[in-house]
């Protein structure tokens, strides 16, 4: 008899914990998940933000053509989407003025068309010279730039600017356009704050 009590409350112990744990599991209802499908067109490219100093800042293109890193005392200029502008003023030079102290770099992608990379810029030193105020005085040259295929050269107008323009590859079907000038009297490092800038350019297409 002892054996048979010990049965019966061994199954009612059972019984209750699968009905404490188990049946429960029945009665869970599974939370409702919103789901959104993500266009791989609305998807922005990321800097690697393990690349960023102290002092930095980041900028993404939206075409996912390029990124860039700009210490943080820079000022981007995005009105224009064609041209994204990032500049740093002297306290001395006017606002609005021309830049006379200061740096000044102006990103550009370019949609090859099928063209060689090499005929585009053939093409955009011909329109920039035809009127014959802007003159070429540092003619074309074959670069790599960060391990980028590209050509350099230099224009002079009110101004003097030197030109990069870059691909990932020889396959690529864009381009990225950089055109910056730097006026540097007081010896502040603009050339150095440049180059840091254009040092950290990665070009993703």
């Amino acid at each position: 008899m002892k054996k048979i009590g010990l049965i019966i409350i061994v199954v009612i112990v059972l019984a209750s914990v699968y009905l404490l744990f188990g049946g429960n599991k029945m009665n869970i209802q599974s939370p409702s998940v919103n789901t959104t499908t993500v266009s791989p067109t609305n998807i922005q490219p990321t800097i690697d933000n393990s690349d960023l100093k102290a002092g930095e800042s980041s900028y993404s293109d939206p075409q996912a053509t390029y990124t860039f890193l700009y210490p943080s005392d820079y000022k981007l200029d995005t009105t224009d989407p064609k041209h994204i502008r990032i500049y740093k003023r002297n306290e001395s030079q006017r606002p609005q003025s021309e830049m006379t102290n200061g740096a000044l770099i102006v990103f550009e992608t370019i949609d090859l068309s099928g063209m060689s990379l090499e005929s585009w810029v053939n093409m955009r030193i011909k329109q920039n010279t035809a009127d014959g105020t802007t003159k070429l005085t540092e003619p074309k040259k074959a670069i790599t730039q960060n391990g980028y295929p590209g050509f350099s050269y230099s224009l002079q107008d009110q101004g003097e600017s030197q030109n990069i323009v870059l691909e990932k590859d020889h396959n690529s079907k864009n381009a990225v356009f950089i055109s910056y000038s730097i006026n540097d009297p007081e010896q502040k490092g603009y050339q150095e704050e440049v180059n840091a800038i254009l040092a950290s350019l990665k070009l993703l297409k």
